[in-house]
């Protein structure tokens, strides 16, 4: 993929920065509109004649989209490269989004939200390799995190954004609007984004080639694989229930327990690049001591929430939601970071892939089991301690991880 107006700029240290905003751009415009989605639920329930748990479904089918993409998005990435198949996804988003606008009925409203997700889960996986193979390996952990803050914003910008549009607009109009954006985002990939110079081999060395089998074969990326997917279990049931516990146990307000679980996402965008910085600083580059000390904190404060009572104070739980928030969300960018590392520059897609759709099914599976536990059990407690059991078993699949074998390129 050439960028017509900038190939004299990609040979310069700056073009590399110009690439991390525009993808940092895609990635949070990309989810504007259905992340956006549950603001609009009220509107979508009245038009569409929805229940509330059709209502509340939205997310879940773009998840799922997501998941089923996510590996053979990172394939295509290595195979036909980082600018087309992002386009390729921003395109599908953008389609679909104006699909869900112009829809029906709720059956043809989740298969649209559901090949959006396809379409983001064609983007996500390529977009960490688009920012990885431009910068150096000293700095990767940070852009990669400063790149992954675009889902949570594009979140935000979504929940404030669509409600504002559907005012004059309707729901439909809102959406189609996201949509547009999407595709005038995917217009400005196609003229700015282009793939960097691949590094020379060395003489007498076979040329690198992107293996699935590789990835397949690799122990060490599937253990990491598998401890995100109950680092991601934990991050979403913490998010899910956080404020049903704090109105149910302690008997805070909608908007109080809203508040705090407002926090824990705030310092939850922010540790994704304090981490990143983290790993590649103070760490040298090293990623698995940074999930570790993410996932050890993690549980240690699952276990701090089942001392809380309706005597808390307000301080001690903003000091629990800002540090669940920072070690439990804020590890995103490293693994990434480390997943592409153990596959190497030319397979880097097609790992970070096999991670994300492994890891998705933590997302789809960590709230409900958590919801089972505390119904089961009758107590907050027994969920509490079912995330800190799970963060052990996250920490225990990190040990044997070969982070020595990363093939980190420059």
């Amino acid at each position: 993929m050439s960028a017509p107006g900038v190939a004299a700029e990609r040979e310069l240290p700056a073009y590399r920065w110009v690439v991390l905003g525009l993808i940092m751009g895609v990635l949070t415009v990309a989810n504007i509109g259905p992340m956006g989605l549950p603001a609009l639920a009220p509107l979508l329930r009245d038009d569409l004649a929805l229940s509330r748990q059709q209502a509340g479904s939205f997310l879940s089918a773009y998840y799922v989209g997501s998941l089923v993409m996510a590996f053979p998005a990172g394939w295509l990435a290595d195979r036909l490269g980082v600018g087309r198949t992002m386009i390729i996804g921003q395109g599908l988003v953008a389609a679909f989004l104006v699909l869900m606008a112009l829809t029906p009925s709720y059956p043809l409203l989740m298969l649209a939200v559901v090949l959006a997700g396809i379409g983001y889960g064609m983007v996500n996986p390529t977009s960490t390799k688009g920012v990885m193979i431009w910068f150096p390996a000293r700095s990767r952990a940070t852009v990669v995190g400063l790149k992954q803050t675009g889902l949570p914003l594009g979140g935000a910008l979504g929940a404030l954004l669509l409600p504002a549009l559907a005012g004059p607009l309707g729901w439909r109009g809102a959406v189609a609007v996201s949509g547009a954006v999407v595709g005038a985002s995917a217009l400005a990939a196609l003229w700015l984004y282009g793939e960097p110079p691949r590094p020379e081999a060395a003489p007498g060395a076979p040329a690198e080639r992107p293996s699935v089998r590789t990835v397949l074969t690799n122990p060490s990326l599937w253990l990491v694989s598998c401890a995100t997917l109950l680092f991601a279990a934990v991050q979403v049931a913490w998010i899910s229930y956080l404020s049903l516990y704090l109105q149910e146990v302690l008997g805070l307000s909608v908007v109080v327990a809203g508040f705090y679980l407002a926090q824990g996402q705030t310092t939850g965008t922010l540790g994704r690049i304090f981490f990143g910085i983290l790993s590649d600083r103070l760490f040298g580059g090293r990623r698995r001591i940074i999930l570790v000390l993410a996932g050890s904190l993690s549980g240690c404060l699952a276990l701090l929430m089942t001392t809380v009572s309706a005597g808390t104070p307000g301080w001690a739980l903003s000091l629990l939601a800002l540090g669940f928030g920072l070690v439990g969300i804020g590890w995103n960018g490293v693994q990434h970071a480390l997943l592409a590392e153990l596959a190497g520059r030319e397979s880097a897609g097609t790992a970070v892939g096999l991670g994300l759709a492994v890891s998705a099914l933590g997302v789809i599976l960590g709230p409900p089991l958590f919801g089972l536990v505390v119904d089961r059990f009758g107590d907050y407690r027994w969920g509490w301690y079912s995330l800190a059991a799970g963060m052990a078993l996250a920490l225990a699949l990190l040990a044997p991880v070969k982070e020595s074998r990363r093939r980190v390129w420059e």
